[in-house]
């Protein structure tokens, strides 16, 4: 896999999105299926857009329910932060995933990799472009659904 983070639509539903939550760095990998709302994937977007705004900037958003302790059968949990750890804005992803035991054994892996400004600014189009495929597919089964990807930078490429 190309280093970075992948949300794929997998299924939908009137009530709900089904989505692949997958991110990659140098040593580590985890994937957890989500049970998003139907327009949480636009939320997402605009919580991200025009970061980093400054240097201390950071960004948090979470897909799914921790359930630390519990094994779930709904679901699993992709905790996303978006900073800079340096004072010239360098942004960076740090992940946290823990997948559900409905689909495979329960595990979790949390890990950090850097991305680009520009890059986050195209992820945004990407995913408000997968939710608006993914709901038109509700009406027709014409449409195709696809995948948002944001892709790391750096040391890995």
């Amino acid at each position: 896999m190309i280093p970075g983070l992948t949300i794929a639509v997998v299924d939908v539903d009137d009530d709900y999105l089904g989505i692949d939550i997958a991110a990659v760095n140098e040593r580590f990998a985890g994937s957890a299926r989500i049970y998003a709302g139907l327009h949480q994937l636009s939320e997402f977007a605009n919580a991200i857009t025009g970061f980093p705004a400054r240097p201390d900037d950071k960004r948090i958003f979470e897909f799914g329910v921790r359930d630390a302790g519990r094994r779930r059968r709904a679901g699993g949990f992709v905790g996303l932060e978006f900073h800079c750890p340096d004072r010239a804005g360098h942004p960076e992803l740090s992940v946290a995933i823990e997948d559900d035991a409905q689909w495979h054994s329960e595990a979790s892996s949390r890990f950090t990799f850097p991305i680009e400004a520009a890059a986050l600014d195209r992820f945004v189009v990407a995913l408000r472009d997968l939710e608006r495929d993914a709901l038109l597919r509700q009406v027709t089964w014409a449409v195709k659904v696809g995948y948002a990807t944001l892709p790391a930078v750096g040391r890995f490429m």
